[in-house]
C-alpha cells in the first residue's frame, strides 16, 4: 500500500508539472504571437473566388493556406477558315459550275457515278458552309491551392504586409473551342477535305478518260481547308483541320507550381477585432505559356508539283508517277514555340497576347473572422 501511495503521489506531481509546463508554453507562445489564433476568410478578385485559413507564427509573420476558383465563362471570337493556298472555301464553291462545264467540254456524261458524287457532295457542302469563319469560345480553367507567407515588418503598424508564396493547380488554365452550333460547319470542312483527297487519289483518271486538266485545276488550286497557323522553322506551312467529330480546340498550359509576390493592407471591421478586411495586390508568375493544338498538317511548300498544279499535301514519288497524301502530325503543336510568321488575324493576336502573359495579376478583397 505504501508503494502504491508513493506511485500515485509521483504521478500526481508529474501531471501537475506537465499542466504547469503546458500552461507556461501556451502563455509564452501567446506572448510571442505564435499560433495563438486562427482566422477564416472568403475572398473575391482577379483569381476568382476563394477561402483560406490564416495563423500567426510570430508577431511579424502570418501564414495563409487556401483555395481559389475562377467561374467558367465564355468570350467569343471569329477565326477564318481558309485553304492552304490562301483562298476561301466560298471562292472554291463559286467555281462549282465550272465542273459541269469541264465535263461537257470533254464529252463526259455527268450522271456517271464517278462524277455525280462530286457534284452532289459540293451541293450539300455549299448548304452547310454559309461563311468563311468559325466562332470560337475562350473559357478559363483556373482553380488552385495556395500557400502564402505575410511579413509585417513595421513594429507599430501591422496594417501593411508583404507576401510571398506559391499557387499549385492544373497546368491547363484555359481552352478555346468552337461553339456547339458550329459543329456542322466544321464537319462540312472535313467533308471538303475528304472530297479533295479522294479526288487526288481516285479522281485523276475518271472511268478511263485520263486526267481532265480543268477539273484538276478546280480541285487542286486551293488545297486543304482549315485554320492557317503559320510556318515551321524549316519553312513548311502548318494547317490545322477540324477533328473527326467536328471540333476545333486549343489549350493554354503553364507551370503547375506558380510563385507569388505581393503586398497587402489589413484593417479591422469590428471593434473587437474579430472581423477584418484585407486588400491584396500582386502577381502570380506563370512562366512562358504554351498553346497546344492537334490535327495539324505539315505542308512541304518546297515540293510543289508545278506541272500538274497539285499543291499542298501532294508529294510526287521518286519516280514521278504517283502521289502520296500526308496525314496530320501525330503530336500536339505549340503555337507559341513551334510557329513562325503567323498570318495576321485573330489567331496571331491571341498567340502574341498570350505569349507575353508570363504573370497573372492579383487584386483581391478578403473578409475574415477570427475563430479563436
Amino acid at each position: 500500500m505504501r508503494v502504491l501511495g508513493v506511485f500515485l503521489s509521483i504521478m500526481s506531481l508529474s501531471a501537475a508539472l506537465l499542466a504547469q509546463e503546458k500552461q507556461s508554453l501556451s502563455s509564452r507562445l501567446a506572448q510571442k504571437g505564435i499560433l495563438n489564433h486562427m482566422d477564416v476568410g472568403v475572398n473575391a478578385g482577379t483569381m476568382g473566388f476563394g477561402i483560406d485559413l490564416a495563423v500567426p507564427v510570430t508577431n511579424y509573420v502570418r501564414i495563409r493556406a487556401g483555395y481559389s476558383y475562377m467561374p467558367r465563362f465564355t468570350i467569343k471570337a471569329n477565326f477564318p477558315i481558309e485553304t492552304s493556298n490562301g483562298g476561301s472555301i466560298q471562292e472554291f464553291l463559286s467555281k462549282k459550275d465550272k465542273i459541269n462545264d469541264a465535263l461537257v467540254q470533254y464529252n463526259i456524261d455527268i450522271n456517271q457515278p464517278e462524277f455525280k458524287k462530286y457534284k452532289e457532295a459540293l451541293d450539300q457542302f455549299q448548304n452547310l458552309v454559309p461563311k468563311d469563319y468559325v466562332t470560337m469560345g475562350y473559357k478559363p480553367n483556373l482553380h488552385q491551392f495556395r500557400f502564402l507567407v505575410d511579413v509585417m515588418p513595421f513594429k507599430n503598424n501591422k496594417h501593411w504586409s508583404f507576401t510571398t508564396g506559391f499557387f499549385v493547380g492544373t497546368s491547363d488554365i484555359a481552352e478555346a473551342c468552337n461553339m456547339e452550333e458550329e459543329t456542322q460547319l466544321l464537319l462540312a470542312v472535313n467533308q471538303y477535305n475528304a472530297l479533295y483527297t479522294d479526288y487526288l487519289y481516285n479522281g485523276r483518271n475518271f472511268a478511263g478518260h485520263g486526267e481532265i486538266a480543268p477539273l484538276t485545276q478546280i480541285f487542286t488550286q486551293n488545297g486543304i481547308a482549315g485554320f492557317p497557323i503559320g510556318y515551321f522553322a524549316d519553312g513548311d506551312k502548318a494547317m490545322m483541320v477540324p477533328s473527326k467529330d467536328g471540333t476545333a480546340r486549343a489549350e493554354m498550359s503553364v507551370n503547375p507550381v506558380r510563385p507569388y509576390f505581393g503586398v497587402g493592407y489589413n484593417t479591422n471591421l469590428s471593434r473587437d477585432g474579430k472581423w477584418k478586411l484585407a486588400v491584396d495586390a500582386g502577381v502570380m508568375v506563370l512562366g512562358k505559356p504554351h498553346i497546344y493544338v492537334n490535327n495539324v498538317y505539315k505542308i512541304n511548300t518546297s515540293s510543289i508539283d508545278v506541272d500538274n498544279e497539285c499543291y499542298d499535301i501532294i508529294r510526287p514519288n521518286e519516280d514521278g508517277s504517283d502521289y502520296e497524301i500526308d496525314e496530320p502530325l501525330p503530336y500536339a503543336i505549340d503555337l507559341v514555340r513551334d510557329m513562325y510568321n503567323m498570318p495576321n488575324g485573330k489567331v496571331r493576336d491571341m498567340v502574341n497576347t498570350i505569349s507575353k502573359f508570363k504573370v497573372y495579376p492579383n487584386l483581391s478583397i478578403t473578409v475574415s473572422y477570427r475563430l479563436f
